[in-house]
């Protein structure tokens, strides 16, 4: 591994970048093949796995890397042994409900405790390429899928290309007891709490399709799948200063450039939105003023990676509250804005509770020492 800070973050750049470039890709291939409401049905199916998924995982991938981090390998074989465990539990509950959704959950769980293992070892180089196939076989799968057996093959091609980029994780799973895991609660707890932020973005297309149908699913999933590609510079930064910081390193002109590049780049989508989505997805002009409003968010979501990835690597037995305060007020406001002002109203729900979030965090930053 490379003791050169620039290069291990490069390696993590191109890795997410790629992955979220060609994911987007995929979802804006699907939003131009299918119709609002079909597409809106099949990030239901996606948000239902990934929901199940995250607590299935309950945290254990952040704490994965954390104590990889710090070379603790007997904590990070016990970690790898509940999490087989508790992803068995929850596809076993989940096949019965939707079968898709159980496959699909359980490859999603396996590749998100591949990619935090590798950052936790600091195998960035590894990271990068692993990312790249995953992303790979993730557009070629589920298009060729598609084409033989509709939605259906479209999840299937997202679950196998999960489990082919999960193959280096499978050589790292050693059966241990995990009960000295019970003196590590607080912090798996907590780190849970960092990890189901990502929930809501998938129990809120749950929500809508349950007050608003699954047409504004579609719509909305259409804006936030932008979002979340132009999101990947907070994401990366979060994932190289969880490694970093729990190693003792900090790193602020970097912070300060993510956030620069995060406020131009909003600045271009508000710019440019309405040419390129009434050009090119047409049945997806309703919501240009929401995306709009949504792409704010950006800057907010780049303070909460930093603070995020402060906490977790202090092992601050609050920061998990952050996932309370964050998704409580998400759904809430989800409830009441998208009520009043529709599409618009839940681009302010995702602005709005970010921004709450991250003064949460920072209060929290204060009010936390650094735990040696």
């Amino acid at each position: 591994m490379s003791e050169n800070p620039a290069k291990n973050f490069s390696f993590i750049t191109v890795g997410r970048i790629t992955a979220v470039s060609l994911q987007a890709i995929f979802f804006i291939v699907f939003a131009s093949l299918l119709d609002p409401k079909i597409y809106g049905e099949l990030n239901l199916i996606i948000a239902i796995a990934g929901t199940v998924g995250t607590f299935s995982r309950f945290g254990l991938n952040q704490t994965l890397q954390i104590y990889r981090a710090k070379n603790n390998s007997i904590i990070s074989d016990q970690i790898n042994t509940l999490f087989v465990i508790t992803t068995s539990i929850a596809a076993i509950i989940l096949v019965i409900l939707n079968p898709l959704a159980a496959i699909l959950c359980v490859a999603m769980s396996f590749f998100a405790m591949n990619l935090q293992n590798l950052l936790g070892m600091r195998l960035y180089k590894q990271f990068m390429f692993v990312s790249i196939l995953k992303s790979a076989t993730f557009i070629v799968l589920p298009i060729v899928f598609y084409f033989i057996f509709e939605i259906p093959g479209i999840v299937l091609g997202m679950a196998i290309s999960h489990f082919v980029a999960s193959i280096p994780y499978f050589k790292q799973i050693k059966i241990k007891p995990f009960f000295e895991l019970k003196n590590n609660y607080k912090t798996i707890l907590n780190n849970f709490g960092v990890d189901s932020i990502g929930f809501s973005f998938l129990v809120d297309k749950i929500l809508i399709a349950q007050m608003f149908g699954v047409y504004f699913v579609g719509i909305y999933q259409f804006n936030l799948q932008i979002f979340m590609a132009l999101a990947v510079l907070p994401g990366v930064l979060m994932s190289f200063l969880l490694t970093e910081e729990s190693g003792g390193k900090s790193y602020r002109k970097l912070n300060l450039l993510v956030i620069a590049t995060s406020v131009i780049l909003a600045i271009l989508v508000i710019i440019f939105a309405p040419l390129v989505v009434h050009k090119f997805f047409p049945k997806y002009n309703e919501g240009i003023f929401s995306l709009q409003i949504l792409i704010l968010s950006i800057i907010p979501e780049s303070f909460q990676a930093i603070l995020n990835a402060k906490l977790m690597a202090r092992e601050s037995i609050h920061v998990g509250l952050s996932a309370i305060v964050r998704i409580s007020i998400f759904l809430i406001l989800i409830a009441i804005l998208g009520s009043l002002f529709g599409l618009i109203g839940l681009s302010l729900a995702v602005l709005i509770s970010i921004t709450l979030n991250v003064l949460f965090l920072w209060f929290l930053l204060k009010n936390t020492t650094l735990k040696h």
